[in-house]
């Protein structure tokens, strides 16, 4: 599952695709790197802040569990994030938020820290709403699934 993910960003950013935190031994050799999480079990506010903290740059954020994210998508959020460099964050959405497909500019590496610091771990909470662009992507490559059995279901 984890591989549509993995292969979809190589092919937008190349050999460059981070795991972060503890992972299944078979998935681990799926990335490219692994990022010690100095925060785990805070969920993906600490798994970005982890990753902004590494990189010391703005990321590009994908999950694990999206079963039909395209090159498209990234590179539609990509796009935005040019036209938009005053933004803190460049998230994907359709008729929902979707903050684990996007972009995090470096200079949000203060707030994120600062949620945690408060634990405020909701991705929601971490931003000034005004800070955040919400790209327009087509809602079937945002199906994530979250169990085996849900492979098989169709779209929802």
């Amino acid at each position: 599952m984890v591989t549509i993910p993995i292969r979809t960003l190589r092919a937008v950013f190349g050999n460059r695709v981070a795991l972060v935190g503890q992972c299944d031994p078979l998935v681990v050799d799926l990335g490219d790197m692994v990022i010690d999480d100095p925060y785990p079990g805070l969920g993906p506010v600490g798994g970005i802040c982890a990753a902004i903290e590494y990189a010391n740059s703005d990321i590009f954020v994908c999950a694990g569990d999206l079963i039909s994210i395209d090159e498209r998508t990234i590179r539609t959020i990509v796009a935005a994030s040019i036209e938009a460099p005053d933004a803190m964050a460049l998230i994907a959405c359709d008729t929902r938020r979707h903050p684990t497909v996007g972009l995090y500019r470096i200079e949000c590496l203060p707030m994120f820290e600062q949620s945690i610091a408060q634990n405020k771990l909701k991705l929601g909470m971490v931003f000034d709403h005004d800070s955040v662009v919400h790209v327009p992507v087509e809602s079937s490559a945002l199906r994530n699934v979250n169990r085996p059995d849900e492979l098989n279901k169709p779209d929802q």
